[in-house]
């Protein structure tokens, strides 16, 4: 996710200038910094802006904040950590970047709609109003209820619109959903359109940038049906037609292959931020159970491919998941993030000396970051497996004036689970870090698809099926634990738990509902902030979309 970025939020900006300005300041070549010195105001071209909106997108997406890391792990419990973190369960740096983006969007959009030739820029603008949707949906999921009509327009210079009431988590959604369907119906594949040139996202794949905007539509209407079924019914509708016709192919993310020289260790404080020598994570039971038949140490009952693309053996070479919620904590030794352990220094097996319990795979802490790394894993969005799931759940229930059918949900399931499996096999199998476990091919074999999909723990039975729909989308989820949680709360808690203790995980993780909003905003949009929260901004309040 985010990290910290020192511009605040209603001082930023105050005339245009200023915000093309800071805008410009933001702007990265490759989505890193350019040293050059600041030479006075200029002017911003949209390629630029759509360029400094990227840069703070990739931030968006990075997984290396310590809140996401030491919390919402063990609050999905996509893993463990053998000690609850000392750092407070905050946020923020997403707030502070989504409202630094939020003016350069609005500005762009008004500039484009406003122009002579303004049916040129039909295709900008549908991109430009996806990345609004997707940025606000994912933070008003953190928070709640937000600021967002009326935000992100200090551009006009008018001191009314530096501080601004907060919208409805509903009215935010509803806002968001337009966009998406907008931009869904209106790419064209036109060559009069306007290009931003090198598009960091789907290399001006049209086609994909359609299917993007239905798939977020699918997740978004989805994620709030149960709170507003007459509007979301007839998006989801509309998004599972046009996904048959037209579905997205591949994962959509920041990629190196998108983006040449991108890292994913921006500003010192990325993959490795999280996946570093201090970290407690370690495998949870409750994963553990779910990719392997039995407890065995050697490893002889994983049957899952993912575990091994997920997880490493312990110091003594066992496979030993972490109790997810002991009674009491159960301290763990050895440095298995050392960096040290790379195959050019001391080796895989260095500092694991103590390790008394499975840790997350050392190469997710390398993987991108490491000099010369190659083929790393995208910081995603949305992944196919996740669509495929979403559908699977509206046939499954029969919502949205979508017929109930069991073949039809057990297809798109089956589907969701072999896109999971060959996409994390093809990250651990194209990454150039990776050596220990690394697949012997890009492609699992269909033979180990199928018996994957024929385990008891997998298969798919009428019964239980939403309960397996939601274990599998959850398991996709692994490097977006912020997907995961908001599962978690829309489906009441039906993602997978542990059932040991849990009066334990209620103390540490069950009243976590969502992020206090950043201090700023008391001290300085304090009406609005009171008039949203009644003066009491707990972490324990429900969101809207929470069932």
């Amino acid at each position: 996710m985010i990290k910290y970025h020192d511009i605040k939020r209603w001082t930023m900006v105050v005339t245009t200038i200023l915000f093309i300005t800071a805008v410009l300041a933001s702007c990265t070549k490759n989505f890193q910094k350019e040293n050059a010195p600041y030479s006075g105001p200029a002017s911003a071209t949209l390629q630029q802006l759509y360029t400094g909106i990227g840069a703070n997108l990739d931030r968006a997406a990075n997984i290396g904040n310590w809140a996401e890391a030491r919390w919402l792990y063990p609050v999905t419990q996509l893993g463990a950590v053998y000690a609850v973190s000392d750092f407070g369960f905050v946020e923020g740096q997403n707030w502070s970047l989504f409202y630094s983006n939020l003016p350069a969007m609005n500005q762009m959009l008004t500039t484009m709609a406003s122009s002579p030739d303004s049916a040129t820029y039909t295709n900008a603008i549908g991109m430009v109003k996806v990345l609004r949707a997707y940025e606000a949906l994912e933070v008003s999921n953190l928070y709640g209820d937000m600021p967002y009509s009326k935000a992100g327009k200090a551009f006009s210079g008018s001191t009314a619109d530096l501080k601004v009431p907060y919208d409805k988590q509903q009215a935010v959604y509803l806002s968001c959903l337009a966009d998406l369907t907008w931009a869904a119906n209106h790419f064209t594949t036109s060559s009069t359109q306007f290009s931003f040139g090198s598009e960091f996202l789907l290399n001006n794949n049209i086609g994909q940038w359609k299917a993007f905007a239905n798939s977020l539509r699918l997740r978004y209407a989805l994620t709030m049906y149960d709170k507003d079924n007459t509007d979301a019914a007839p998006i989801i509708a509309d998004a599972i037609t046009k996904l048959s016709s037209n579905p997205l192919t591949d994962v959509v993310g920041f990629k190196q292959a998108n983006i040449p020289g991108i890292s994913f260790d921006i500003d010192g404080a990325g993959r490795g931020f999280f996946f570093h020598q201090e970290s407690r994570a370690r495998m949870g039971s409750t994963l553990w159970n779910l990719f392997s038949s039995n407890n065995n140490t050697d490893g002889s009952g994983i049957f899952d491919l993912r575990c091994k693309i997920f997880f490493e053996v312990n110091g003594a070479g066992n496979w030993v998941p972490y109790p997810q919620n002991p009674a009491t904590p159960i301290t763990d030794g050895g440095d298995p993030y050392n960096t040290e352990r790379d195959a050019d220094n001391k080796g895989w097996s260095a500092h694991k000396d103590g390790n008394l319990y499975s840790d997350y795979n050392y190469y997710w802490g390398r993987d991108g970051i490491a000099t010369g790394s190659t083929g790393a894993c995208p910081e995603i969005f949305i992944t196919p497996a996740e669509v495929h799931f979403l559908k699977a759940e509206v046939y499954a229930r029969g919502v949205a004036g979508v017929a109930q059918s069991t073949s039809s949900a057990q297809s798109e399931y089956n589907a969701g689970v072999t896109a999971s499996l060959t996409f994390w096999n093809s990250v651990a199998y194209n990454s150039s870090v990776w050596v220990v476990n690394k697949p012997t091919s890009e492609t699992p074999s269909a033979a180990t698809i199928n018996t994957i999909l024929a385990n008891p723990k997998v298969a798919f039975n009428s019964t239980n099926a939403l309960s397996l729909i939601y274990a599998q989308e959850w398991i996709d989820m692994f490097r977006q634990p912020w997907l995961a949680w908001t599962l978690l709360r829309r489906t009441g808690g039906a993602t997978p738990m542990d059932t040991n203790n849990p009066a334990g995980y209620k103390q540490n993780y069950g009243s976590l509902q969502r992020y206090q909003y950043p201090a700023d905003e008391a001290q300085l949009n304090t009406a609005n902030w009171k008039a949203a929260t009644g003066g009491s901004d707990l972490t324990s309040t429900k969101i809207w979309i929470t069932k």
